[in-house]
């Protein structure tokens, strides 16, 4: 890729529409009135493979790609259209329709090397409409006088970027954990952006972001307890993980500001009860939030983390007998670990059984009340409560309430003493 667009525009190869655009972000040495719209050819552009949405769409199917304009090769191209079209096929054939019946009615953005910043959609549109009429077709956008080379160049397009994208009302959704990812990445490993300078483009808090920061920081730890590799961000995606992990990482923060040995271990049991809850399925955001707050906000986090220690060993290994590459590798790994999931989930309910057992006066003697509102209740149905009629009932169920009663008369006679000597 040896062309620059700059230089096409100067010689009057790539032609000027005549627009002239406003900035939605400010950036140093760089104003509205240096900026014209030109009409490119596509054969000179390509998909920016640092995009959010795109990047982990990339690493999912292929690893790494070597990005290429359609000139060098178009192979490149094709494949990341692909995720466009797949991402959402009803937009993708909406913007098709409406540029072949009017036109490109919004430019996009691009670097002097061709690298597209804004407007990927509409750019799969027009490679589509060109394959599709025969006709050479013409992406309509603002040529940036920059690339990708120079940290500070990289900081200024991220802002743009994310100006374009998010900081409007109408802002795209991002996947949740694209947008993890790129906070992350920006800010964490780039050090291209500081958290209120992204919160500010984004249209997010500052608290947001540290949120999402710490998510990605769990997703890190999470994915190395399962033997995947740190970024395969897709096996969260595809096994629905962001959120209950998003739950675990904010109560993290709070319960455990220092980390320490204490945190290492409740980290182990929530990774190993979350697996239980992907292999059982259900809504694993509820379960994870019945977890912090019956296990990890109370007195028996430690106790319950040393019942179920060896298990997690156990699971832990058969986790490392292999690599995992995807959702559905895990997803096998987690039943062939059956048996220490099971563990774990009993050591739970027990746990949290033996809590509502022990909760406080008030409740306990609402119950006791319960059960007895429950039997007058019986007692002025004859027997039975509402619309129930005995012949509902097979002999054998009424033989098993009968027996049921007799147990509660007994033990009832038990108790009375057991309060009486209190007395």
């Amino acid at each position: 890729m040896t062309n620059n667009l700059m230089d096409l525009g100067r010689t009057g190869e790539i032609a000027k529409t005549g627009a002239k655009p406003k900035l939605p972000t400010t950036i140093p040495n760089l104003t509205d009135t240096m900026l014209d719209v030109y009409r490119i050819p596509l054969k000179y552009l390509y998909y920016n493979d640092e995009n959010g949405r795109i990047s982990t769409q990339i690493k999912r199917e292929f690893g790494t790609l070597m990005v290429q304009t359609d000139e060098t090769n178009p192979d490149y191209n094709n494949k990341i259209a692909t995720f466009i079209e797949e991402d959402n096929a009803t937009a993708l054939k909406k913007t098709k329709k409406s540029i072949k019946e009017k036109g490109q009615q919004v430019y996009g953005y691009v670097l002097q090397d061709g690298r597209i910043i804004d407007g990927n959609r509409r750019f799969t549109a027009l490679r589509q409409l060109q394959t599709e009429i025969g006709t050479s077709q013409y992406f309509e956008a603002v040529i940036l006088p920059f690339t990708y080379d120079a940290k500070a160049n990289r900081a200024q397009i991220k802002r743009l970027e994310l100006a374009i994208q998010m900081g409007t009302e109408e802002k795209l959704q991002y996947d949740p954990v694209d947008l993890a990812v790129d906070i992350y990445q920006t800010i964490i490993r780039d050090s291209l952006m500081t958290k209120k300078d992204y919160s500010d483009e984004a249209n997010m808090t500052v608290k947001e972001i540290e949120n999402r920061i710490a998510t990605v920081e769990l997703v890190h730890d999470f994915l190395h307890f399962i033997n995947a590799s740190p970024e395969a961000y897709f096996i969260i995606k595809d096994a629905k993980l962001y959120n209950p992990l998003f739950e675990l990482a904010k109560k993290f923060a709070t319960s455990f500001p220092n980390q320490g040995p204490k945190y290492e271990q409740t980290k182990e049991s929530a990774f190993s009860l979350l697996g239980k809850m992907v292999h059982t399925g259900g809504d694993t955001v509820r379960e994870v939030r019945d977890y912090l707050k019956n296990i990890v906000s109370s007195a028996d986090n430690d106790d319950y983390n040393d019942s179920i220690e060896e298990f997690v060993e156990v699971f832990r290994d058969k986790l490392e007998s292999g690599p995992i590459h995807s959702a559905s590798d895990y997803r096998k790994r987690l039943e062939e670990s059956t048996p220490e999931l099971r563990h774990i989930t009993e050591v739970y309910n027990k746990t949290v059984n033996r809590q509502n057992r022990g909760k406080n006066v008030d409740s306990f003697i609402a119950n006791v009340k319960e059960t007895l509102n429950t039997l007058n209740d019986m007692k002025r149905g004859n027997g039975l409560t509402g619309n129930l009629q005995f012949t509902n009932f097979s002999k054998d169920q009424v033989v098993e309430i009968r027996d049921t009663l007799i147990n509660i008369n007994l033990i009832s006679g038990d108790l009375i003493e057991v309060y009486e000597d209190e007395l």
